[in-house]
């Protein structure tokens, strides 16, 4: 919050350390006070087991809807390694949409992929790998109740995000035509699985940093006619050529009827779910 002086504005790096900028694109962390008399009733305040708030202390949620809970909130899907996703939002009516809490791995290794298009789309790279072998129970990344509970028909937003933009609300051009109005683009694809927009809730990097604790991955967008945007291992938004390689998180919506059979949505005892007849 602090400026350095009318001109240049302090950061805190992916490392910890204190920098300063003038004009680059920077996450956002915001910070509210919460009023004095709202009560803690559960937790320890740590990273698996946070503090739960009087209202947010959701006890008996067997049955509950995964379409009213909240961004951010964890979900035990998937197999493996690959078992933990999180809540990003309800962006279509109904839906819950949901991303791998991490990138993609295969035994232990992350899954590089190229994405081989300017555009996103299931004939090539990066989005015939998510709509094809990821799905493929054969693979072991998901099982066949997990994929009957994806969202078959999702509208994935391809707006280019042109880098050296001055709008403070350029992450808007991933899913807008400007940065202003809230006229969708034309520029779409319809499929199961897809990946985060440039900017999008979850779209960072989330753990503390130490080296080869992360890993760089593809974001949805494209900026210009061959490079796409994505999230470098230190939580960056930067662009590469498409023949390149990065790594997956899978991004997909969950359907109306999915509820929930466990679990508080946290790191430590994620929600459990399954699909209502």
């Amino acid at each position: 919050l602090t400026m350095d002086n009318s001109n240049v504005v302090r950061i805190v790096t992916y490392t910890g350390s204190i920098d300063t900028t003038t004009g680059d694109f920077n996450g956002i962390r915001p910070s509210i006070n919460l009023k004095s008399d709202v009560k803690i009733v559960s937790g320890s305040g740590t990273v698996d087991d946070p503090y739960r708030l009087n209202g947010d202390d959701d006890t008996d949620l067997n049955g509950v809807k995964l379409n009213t809970r909240y961004s951010g909130e964890y979900i035990r899907f998937g197999t493996g390694v690959n078992n933990l996703y999180r809540i990003v939002s309800h962006e279509t009516a109904d839906l819950t949409k949901i991303t791998s809490a991490m990138p993609l791995k295969y035994s232990s290794n992350y899954i590089e992929k190229e994405f081989n298009s300017t555009n996103f789309t299931t004939s090539y790279g990066v989005g015939k790998f998510l709509n094809s072998d990821f799905l493929n129970q054969s693979f072991g990344y998901m099982t066949n109740d997990q994929v009957n509970m994806i969202e078959d028909n999702t509208t994935w937003y391809l707006g280019t995000v042109g880098g050296g933009n001055s709008s403070t609300k350029i992450y808007k051009l991933a899913k807008y035509t400007n940065a202003t109005d809230n006229i969708l683009t034309s520029s779409r694809y319809i499929a199961k699985v897809g990946l985060l927009r440039f900017g999008e809730l979850m779209a960072g990097q989330f753990e503390r940093y130490s080296y080869g604790s992360s890993s760089d991955y593809w974001l949805l967008n494209s900026n210009g006619d061959t490079e796409i945007h994505y999230i470098t291992c230190e939580g960056n938004a930067e662009t590469r050529v498409i023949s390149s390689s990065a790594n997956v998180k899978p991004t997909m919506n969950l359907k109306e009827n999915v509820v929930i059979t466990g679990g508080d949505g946290t790191k430590n005892n994620p929600f459990t779910i399954e699909l209502s007849s």
